[in-house]
């Protein structure tokens, strides 16, 4: 009689040609992330090592850190340096980008602010806000030097001085995004830019995504049908929402925007909002949704909608 231990190679090899070929051909979510989880928990130790608030020289470090990270990859990097005018009069802020060429010279923005706000009375980190989001970027800039899926040149976009210093107004926030929207207008650089996809607040332990009613609808359902589809809509979930955030300046210069954003967090803007806190599974899984998406965004962009003023309505950052 054959040992019943005799066929079991054999089986085993059958059982794995059997699941490569099922995982080949659906192409589910079951597939393997490139995302590095590691890396994202590197970059996000790093950049919320310290309170780095805008023209302090934390802030120059987390911005030499991502300089550093994106010439590591073999991405051109440019930066944009500035002093805006606020309520504690000039401070140095510095925009930092890096370029992903592609077959056109029309522009994605892959973008997410990497300042932590000010606060006199406690000490914060803001590792979920912004440095889960930013950690994410540079992650996500990794990965497109090496395979960028779309024709478009992507740019990976650090704003700085999202926060406001004092408080929140039209003129004390957004002074990163402003400026950049400024800068791409006095360059004649505007009307290459096909859409700007912002991240903010993608951390949390239990991340609700909703789509925000600043952003372009049929972009917002691209993103959140992909989720849903890839079997993440316990995050990627129905509703929406209207927030005021670094894309506001470029809707409002017509160009088509997307915010990723869960404000429902309870450590937001407090010293509760470490790295402990940070979920970086959640983290990678925005970032695997994305990159699922990206190809049918590009698709969709290639016939862009006539551009158009936003007026957002107000839920303050």
């Amino acid at each position: 009689m054959e040992s019943p231990l005799a066929s079991f190679p054999l089986r085993l090899s059958c059982l794995a040609v059997v699941l490569t070929l099922t995982l080949a051909c659906t192409g589910s979510s079951a597939d393997v992330s490139p995302i590095d989880q590691q890396a994202i928990r590197k970059h996000l130790e790093k950049i919320s090592a310290n309170p780095h608030p805008p023209g302090s020289p934390a802030q120059v470090l987390v911005g030499d850190y991502l300089l550093s990270e994106l010439k590591s990859y073999g991405a051109e990097t440019q930066v944009d340096e500035f002093e805006p005018i606020t309520p504690i009069g000039r401070l140095k802020m510095r925009n930092i980008w890096g370029i992903i060429p592609g077959k056109t010279d029309r522009i994605i923005i892959l973008a997410s602010h990497y300042d932590s706000k000010y606060f006199k009375d406690f000490r914060f980190v803001g590792a979920n806000d912004p440095g889960s989001s930013a950690a994410l970027v540079l992650e996500l800039a990794r990965l497109l030097v090496k395979n960028n899926p779309t024709d478009y040149t992507v740019w990976c976009t650090f704003f700085d001085g999202e926060e406001a210093i004092d408080e929140w107004t039209d003129l004390d926030s957004l002074y990163g995004s402003r400026r950049f929207v400024q800068m791409l207008e006095s360059r004649n650089q505007l009307g290459k830019l096909a859409a700007l996809f912002l991240f903010d607040l993608i951390g949390d332990s239990k991340l609700t995504l909703r789509r925000d009613g600043n952003s372009t609808p049929s972009l917002n359902d691209i993103i959140w049908t992909t989720g849903q589809e890839m079997g993440f809509g316990s995050i990627f979930v129905q509703g929406g929402t209207v927030v005021v955030d670094d894309h506001i300046p470029f809707a409002r210069a017509g160009v088509p925007v997307v915010d990723l954003i869960d404000l429902d967090y309870p450590e937001w803007h407090t010293a509760a909002d470490t790295v402990d806190k940070v979920s970086i599974e959640n983290v990678a899984t925005v970032g695997t949704v994305f990159l699922a998406a990206l190809p049918k965004l590009a698709k969709a962009l290639g016939s862009p909608p006539a551009r158009r003023t936003t007026r957002p309505v107000r839920r303050v950052r």
